[in-house]
């Protein structure tokens, strides 16, 4: 399953993109991503960001990881920057992804 913010690839108008996603409809099979690249010739070519929606069976999500340090990293930016419920996204995230 995916969840908001999730990196994937998605097949748009026959075109490799990656993206981010915003939304999800189990109801509809559909999933809101904004793209951030292209790929073309096998390299991603960065845009500007637009709003696309997908068939779900055409997404596969990214395999990132962050290593401990960025992770602590972003915990201090989110402490920092006051954002308690980021704070409680990444410190969920960093458990799942230890």
């Amino acid at each position: 399953m995916y969840n908001i913010g999730d990196w994937v690839y998605a097949v748009s108008d026959q075109i490799l993109v990656i993206g981010y996603v915003e939304n999800v409809s189990i109801s509809r099979d559909l999933i809101f991503i904004t793209k951030v690249a292209n790929y073309v010739k096998g390299q991603p070519v960065w845009m500007t960001p637009a709003r696309k929606t997908c068939p779900l069976n055409s997404v596969s999500q990214m395999d990132l990881t962050l290593e401990k340090e960025d992770w602590d990293g972003l915990i201090d930016l989110s402490i920092f920057m006051e954002d308690k419920e980021w704070f409680e996204q990444l410190t969920e995230r960093m458990l799942l992804d230890a």
